[in-house]
């Protein structure tokens, strides 16, 4: 349920009806289990066709982090906190915290230093101007830490919204976050601070957060702490790295794999432990390093080791029978929830069956062990047997991790321990059991949420965070050992659920293929550079990112996004508003909207053509309201490339007189070197004609005004679609007082006659008028539309009470494309209706 249609379901019916339009139920099958060894073979259903290896064309993205000097001639924006402003400052136990609050002071705010013993227990102010977590200690501080933010977050909101709040983590790494080299008497768990302010960073867009990592070596704490509230003051990036040498960045160099005359790191038969378990991500790593270098893999997971089923469960393959067949057995005193928690148990054990016969199919040895990670007695009682019965262990691949996504003010003590302990002091675990193993590889799996933040995964980024630093020590610390902690992206699969997969492709986030990310670990642990990375990010084909210090995936990163240009809405500046009047207000129409992101981008990338959009949404509305007027900005990121085009992610927004902002739209623009042509592909059946004429349709059904009216003839209109010729756009400057550019880069006339006949469409079709609301795609095969016009084809692929989808062809009078929208969705409401009627014209001031 999008934003926009919450005022739309105002009855528990109007909500059933919504969520099932598309629902398609179906009777999930995991597979049955013989628990033979001879072949392996298994009913291709529900779980084995899922486990079955992806192929793609396209690689997987690659990236290396590293330091990079902030230059002094980078101008930034400083952060004006209130006078007397209060800021607290967690005590870390170090004289650094005493001489931040002076600094603080001598600035004219209030500071206040925070003892670890006063977090549960203080009150905390209505408006909390700035806090600065301190970072020393060890996991128990990094907890403290949390909960400290934890219990301040909702004032330092109320302050950011009201008149500007700060909120700084710093460590004391090497002055680059552990990239430059993080020497092995450095504690790395503070590094976990990076994360938490990096998430913190995507949730409070009202608060400037920062992370910042202070060289180790320098002193005095004066001097120190100067540095320190000078970045306090000073917005982005949201890492900085302070030394001696001046303020450093981290940027995001792309990097290719080098594989050529790599060696093999394991040998056959040496010994691997993986943790993680035997299912998802970590079976299917498994199985690639089985075919590769044929070790002795040794599974690590929570869940009970497989026992044979017995024979009334073990025939059985659809969950529906399985569930009643688990429910007769307990003769009705089985809840649902106890149900479905056996049934969970038979699935997980019945995958791992399947995996371990995968990955014995190589010819490698393979064993599964139950052990929970977080228990170091157990974790060594687990290892010792493992070298008892299979030799010396060579290699560790530290996979394990659990989830518990809440947003920070949500997130509670025990949810942030469980998240951070599974990855932090599982590693400590493993890492203490094998002290004295000679290792030739060490793999920790991370997370790009480490590296860029990510809403709602704030111990998740703490976690891996101390995951990277640690690898940056335990390469120093074996210096004969392939050490690498790679910041993996999502997965299309483990974790990253089915209701996951559409969150992630909205934000130009691409999916790693099990089969991809698997072989990938393989080759990077045969790279042949000669400086490997210990640190790399991974992220899947597709993915959007920009390099530099502000590079981040589409959708974690909007300071990427520059400012191009910035328009103010009023009828004397845009005459054409006086034409597209809702409810007696004067509205932007979507179709300028479009343009005016496309102008951005194309502003922002000097010699590509504009293409197309890609998964742009309209978040709400630019409504001019005399009593505040607006200024609305365009913002557009750097193109990268995305396939056969370039795609630069485009923002509107809009800022009031009051200081008030809002989100108006966000998607991509395509970019592309030329264009190419396409053929139309929509044909609709033959169809009645409209029975009424042009004039009545704008004097009974549409509101648009004389300048918007591009409809010039209606060829058929039925349960199909519809299809009509209209009018293309005159030059800019008849609706814009000072235009940008002298002509068009789209046709905002000929796409809101598109618009406009969908409105037709829904009201004859369903009796409501609708309005656009997201557009899956859009691509233009030519530079101009045809002055003549064009004719629209529009065919509608769904419908339900609330929302309509259509695909709009353009074509020119020969039948040629001229452009395309995929997934055209718009809101179906009867209370449009009344609106549309009210659309008294706006009088224009004389030009």
């Amino acid at each position: 349920i999008k934003p926009e249609h919450l005022g739309l379901l105002r009855t528990l019916g109007d909500i059933i009806d919504f969520l099932a339009q598309d629902t398609n139920p179906k009777t999930p099958s995991i597979a049955t289990t013989s628990h033979s060894h001879t072949n392996g073979a298994h009913a291709e259903n529900g779980l084995a066709h899922a486990l079955q290896p992806t192929s793609v064309s396209d690689p997987l993205l690659r990236f290396v982090p590293r330091p990079s000097l902030l230059a002094d001639s980078v101008q930034r924006e400083l952060v004006a906190l209130r006078p007397g402003a209060e800021v607290w400052v967690g005590d870390d136990g170090t004289e650094l915290a005493a001489a931040l609050a002076e600094v603080i002071r001598a600035r004219g705010l209030k500071p206040r230093v925070i003892g670890r013993q006063e977090i549960s227990s203080i009150e905390i102010p209505s408006d909390l101007d700035g806090l600065v977590l301190l970072g020393s200690g060890g996991d128990d501080a990094v907890k403290d830490s949390f909960r400290l933010l934890h219990r301040a977050g909702p004032a330092l909101r109320r302050a950011g919204k009201k008149h500007g709040a700060v909120f700084i983590t710093v460590s004391r790494l090497d002055g680059a976050f552990g990239l430059r080299r993080l020497s092995i008497e450095v504690d790395a768990t503070p590094g976990a601070l990076a994360g938490i302010a990096k998430t913190a960073a995507h949730e409070w867009p009202d608060v400037n957060c920062k992370a910042i990592d202070v060289d180790r070596t320098w002193v005095p704490a004066q001097e120190v702490a100067g540095a320190i509230a000078e970045e306090l003051f000073a917005r982005g990036p949201v890492e900085v790295g302070l030394s001696k040498d001046g303020p450093t960045a981290i940027e995001l160099a792309s990097s290719a794999l080098t594989t050529g005359g790599g060696i093999a790191v394991l040998e056959r038969g040496d010994v691997v432990v993986i943790s993680g378990g035997a299912r998802g991500v970590t079976a299917e790593v498994a199985l690639a390093l089985a075919e590769a270098f044929q070790p002795t893999v040794v599974l690590l997971g929570r869940s009970p080791a497989p026992e044979p089923e017995p024979q009334w469960l073990a025939s059985l393959s659809a969950e529906a029978e399985i569930k009643k067949a688990l429910a007769s057995r307990a003769n009705g005193h089985a809840s649902p929830q106890v149900v479905g928690e056996q049934f969970r148990l038979v699935a997980a054990s019945r995958e791992i069956v399947q995996n371990v016969e995968r990955i014995q199919q190589t010819g490698a040895r393979v064993v599964y062990r139950s052990v929970d990670v977080r228990d170091p007695a157990a974790v060594r009682r687990c290892v010792d047997a493992i070298e008892n019965e299979f030799g010396p262990v060579r290699g560790l691949v530290h996979g394990a991790g659990v989830l518990a996504d809440r947003r920070i003010e949500d997130q509670s003590d025990e949810q942030f321990g469980q998240v951070y302990d599974t990855k932090v002091l599982g590693l400590r675990s493993l890492l203490a059991a094998l002290h004295d193993a000679d290792l030739k590889a060490l793999v920790l799996f991370s997370s790009s949420t480490a590296r860029f933040g990510r809403t709602g995964q704030v111990a998740y980024a703490a976690a891996n965070e101390v995951l990277n630093k640690t690898a940056q020590h335990e390469a120093i610390a074996r210096p004969s050992c392939r050490v690498l902690s790679i910041n993996w992206g999502p997965w299309d699969g483990g974790m990253v659920t089915t209701a996951l997969k559409p969150l992630f492709h909205s934000e130009g986030i691409g999916l790693i293929p099990l089969r991809s990310g698997a072989e990938y670990l393989v080759d990077e642990l045969r790279n042949s550079e000669a400086d490997r990375p210990v640190e790399v990010v991974i992220l899947g084909p597709g993915s959007t990112v920009e390099l530099g210090s502000k590079g981040a995936p589409r959708g974690t990163a909007t300071p990427s996004l520059a400012a191009v240009f910035e328009r103010e809405v009023t009828v004397e500046a845009l005459p054409i508003l006086s034409a597209h009047v809702i409810d007696g207000r004067p509205v932007l129409p979507m179709a300028l909207t479009l343009e005016w992101l496309a102008q951005g981008a194309a502003q922002r990338n000097p010699g590509l053509v504009f293409a197309g959009f890609s998964e742009l949404r309209l978040l709400k509305g630019v409504v001019l309201r005399a009593a505040q007027p607006e200024v609305v900005r365009v913002l557009a990121g750097k193109a990268v490339r995305k396939g056969n085009y370039y795609a630069a992610p485009v923002d509107l927004t809009g800022k009031f007189a009051d200081g008030h902002e809002v989100a108006h739209a966000r998607g991509e623009v395509l970019l592309a070197e030329r264009y190419t042509a396409e053929n139309a592909t929509i044909e609709l059946p033959h169809l009645p004609r409209l029975g009424t004429n042009i004039d009545e349709v704008y004097r009974g059904t549409l509101f648009h005004g004389p300048m918007l009216q591009g409809i010039e003839r209606i060829e058929a209109s039925g349960e199909p679609g519809i299809a009509a010729f209209v009018a293309t756009s005159p030059p800019p400057l008849e609706w814009i007082t000072r235009p940008l550019r002298n002509s068009w880069l789209s046709d905002p006339l000929a796409i809101d006659s598109a618009f406009q006949l969908l409105i037709v469409w829904c009201a004859e079709q369903l009796g409501a008028g609708s309005l656009p609301t997201r557009f899956a795609g859009y691509r233009q095969f030519r530079k101009e539309f045809p002055a003549e016009g064009v004719r629209v084809v529009a065919r509608v692929v769904q419908t339900s009470p609330h929302k309509a989808i259509a695909e709009i062809e353009f074509l020119d009078h020969q039948g040629a494309l001229v452009a395309r929208f995929d997934e055209y969705e718009c809101v179906i409401d009867a209370s449009l209706n009344d609106a549309f009627r009210r659309n008294q014209a706006i009088p224009i001031a004389p030009r």
